[in-house]
């Protein structure tokens, strides 16, 4: 069975975040009526994907922190198709865009603001005294989904100062990484349902006092560093946000 799997291979470029989502599109292309099914072994599978088993081994020790794979000595790798298919989890899919478009919809966005804020935003500490501001409206077959604001840190965010725009077609992970030198590699989360202020309100066209789902991140990079401080405001009803509570 290991030897028909539809594989593709992975290029150079990110190479452990292209892995772990070749290996999710793995699992997605092969499983058979939802049911677990074995993976190649490790030698087998960083040969027909293209990368160093070292690359593997990182990309496969996510996907077991997702809930994605299980690996026993004695039972290989398993993958479960049915946690790959849990549409709306933000624990593994932090980029809204293709949450909505898993999830089913046609998606649009528009820029609603896009420039230097000079002034003090207290995640980022007393030394940064401007952010660059992004915030955009995202459409769910038409309808407005999801209101998001990122505050990009000002030290980084200067060094792409004539490449702002480019966040109109960019997502945030993407603008750092491409144009502010950076990369993004966790975030600290709060989820919490609030009133919405009524500017958001009229823009998600949400009822009066109807509440949204509030998701505030606190993005570091692989140096620990805060770069971005978001709040995502969610119409209620559009998705249906799963996290999984892992045990081992």
């Amino acid at each position: 069975m290991d030897n028909k799997l539809k594989i593709t291979r992975v290029d150079n470029a990110q190479l452990s975040h292209k892995t772990r989502a070749a290996l999710i599109e793995i699992i997605h292309q092969n499983a058979v009526d939802g049911k677990p099914f074995k993976l190649p072994n490790e030698d087998e599978l960083s040969q027909q994907l293209g990368v160093s088993r070292n690359v593997l081994r990182d990309a496969l020790m996510s996907l077991e922190q997702m809930g994605i794979v299980t690996r026993r000595r004695s039972k290989g790798t398993i993958a479960n198709p049915q946690i790959v298919n849990f549409h709306g989890r933000l624990d593994t899919e932090p980029e809204l865009f293709r949450t909505l478009k898993e999830v089913g919809y046609d998606v649009r966005v528009e820029t609603q603001r896009l420039g230097f804020v000079f002034e003090n935003d207290p995640v980022f500490g007393k030394d940064q005294d401007c952010y660059l501001n992004v915030e955009k409206l995202f459409f769910a077959d038409g309808k407005p989904a999801a209101y998001c604001a990122d505050r990009i840190i000002g030290s980084y965010a200067k060094l792409a100062k004539d490449s702002i725009f480019k966040l109109q077609e960019q997502s945030h992970y993407e603008f750092l990484e491409q144009n502010c030198h950076t990369t993004m590699a966790y975030t600290m989360a709060n989820l919490d349902a609030r009133i919405p202020e009524p500017w958001i309100a009229q823009v998600l066209k949400t009822e009066e006092n109807e509440p949204v789902l509030v998701l505030e991140d606190i993005v570091y990079n692989y140096d620990h560093e805060i770069v971005v401080h978001s709040f995502i405001h969610f119409r209620r009803g559009v998705i249906n946000i799963k996290f999984l509570r892992k045990y081992s």
